[in-house]
């Protein structure tokens, strides 16, 4: 770092590593009275939104509310409006009773009584971004100044990054899978495949032709149920068998099934990097939602949420006909700096549909148009956030500051960027 720039150390919390080491601006004008005015209204106008949509979590410390966010610990002042933990356990002992359809009929039911909820907001929650936001307001009004910088969310000055994930139910989805791939090779793209090691036979030979043509393979649990997360006993006695699923599949990232997940467990996972907890999902048999489009840790585990909705929510549960939501999706979270992974199956009843094969063809082609997004598998999204953390990339080549109605972050050089 060169004489004359002075770092403000930001603990090691969620928020903190998102936002990184904040250097000042050599160049950045000192703030007028009027502007440290501005900032400090824009910030309790960002505040009482928020307490008006979330209710109040913590006091105005942008560092609680973002842990209580990224833990999800915000779940147990609000009702989800999900199944009580005894009426999904009963589900799941006779689920293999009810017939596919009628699933999917309670499942729709059950999203008709819920309604859309208002935190965190679906398909898009600003509470991530806000918090990022004002905790750089409190840096400027407490240094004097206009702006600060900090180490770049994405490598290269990428406004975004992109990660294509898909979860593999069955066997036929696995079969399926090289298609897949296929449709997204025609624009470069590489993706990751999350397979169940014991539900279903898994070809190896599929496998391995998946990861020559360079495509991840990531687990999808041992079997597609939520006994991994059902209680502490079930946790610690598969751990052993994802450690071996990990070794067989040369696996370093993993996704439960159906997202279930007790969030204080996720840090003792066998892998490099997770991708259960979801931006916001209010659909799955447990709703929920970090608020960000971030990854964020547990322990050394690198989170990294998915922030589309899923294929079945938005095509078998929601009826939709086109990729519209999805590509507006997009654009909300590379507006926002954020990570856009979409979570999608090759299973027959998905990808295998003609008209969500067609919507995932357009969003494929749809990122394939933009020039700001790095389109990256996750473990490579998970090693950058992870050596990011650790002041191994850039340190001030990204510019925090106030632009006259709110915070504006955007990618700049790297001339003072030497960790």
């Amino acid at each position: 770092m060169s004489p004359g720039i002075q770092t403000v150390e930001v603990g090691r919390s969620a928020l903190s590593t998102t936002i990184g080491t904040l250097v000042e601006d050599r160049t950045a004008t000192a703030l007028a009275p009027g502007d440290r005015a501005l900032i400090s209204r824009w910030r309790d106008q960002r505040w009482t939104a928020l307490e008006q949509r979330a209710g109040v979590l913590a006091g105005r410390n942008a560092e609680s509310w973002y842990e209580i966010l990224t833990s999800e610990r915000w779940r147990s002042q609000e009702d989800t409006g999900g199944l009580p933990p005894f009426a999904l356990a009963l589900f799941y002992r006779i689920k293999h009773l009810i017939p596919r359809s009628l699933q999917l009929s309670m499942r729709r039911m059950l999203i008709k009584r819920q309604g859309s909820p208002s935190f965190p907001a679906w398909p898009f929650e600003a509470a991530g971004a806000e918090l990022v936001g004002i905790a750089v307001a409190d840096v400027l009004i407490d240094r004097g100044v206009q702006s600060v910088r900090f180490p770049w969310f994405w490598p290269e000055g990428f406004t975004a990054a992109v990660a294509l994930t898909h979860d593999v139910e069955s066997a036929d989805g696995l079969a399926r899978a090289p298609e897949i791939a296929g449709w997204e090779e025609q624009h470069g793209f590489r993706s990751s495949f999350n397979i169940v090691s014991d539900d279903y036979p898994v070809d190896m030979g599929q496998v391995a032709e998946l990861a020559a043509r360079g495509h991840e393979i990531g687990s999808h649990a041992i079997h597609h149920d939520r006994s991994l997360f059902a209680s502490r006993a079930s946790f610690e006695a598969q751990l052993p068998l994802l450690r071996e699923a990990a070794r067989r599949l040369d696996a370093v990232g993993f996704r439960s099934p159906a997202t279930h997940r007790v969030v204080e467990w996720l840090a003792e996972l066998p892998f490099s990097y997770d991708c259960t907890m979801p931006h916001s999902d209010p659909y799955e048999p447990l709703p929920g939602g970090t608020g960000t489009a971030w990854p964020f840790f547990h322990g050394d585990v690198v989170e990294l949420p998915y922030t589309a909705p899923q294929d079945h929510t938005l095509y078998n549960l929601l009826g939709h006909r086109d990729s519209t939501l999805w590509r507006a999706q997009l654009d909300q979270i590379t507006a926002a700096k954020g990570l856009f992974q979409i979570l999608t199956h090759p299973d027959d009843e998905y990808l295998g549909r003609p008209v969500i094969a067609r919507a995932y063809r357009d969003v494929l082609q749809a990122i394939a148009e933009r020039d700001d997004v790095w389109v990256a598998l996750p473990r490579a999204i998970a090693d950058w956030w992870r050596r990011r953390a650790q002041g191994m990339t850039p340190r001030a080549n990204g510019l925090a500051g106030w632009n006259g109605g709110g915070i504006e972050l955007l990618p700049g050089v790297a001339s003072e960027s030497s960790p």
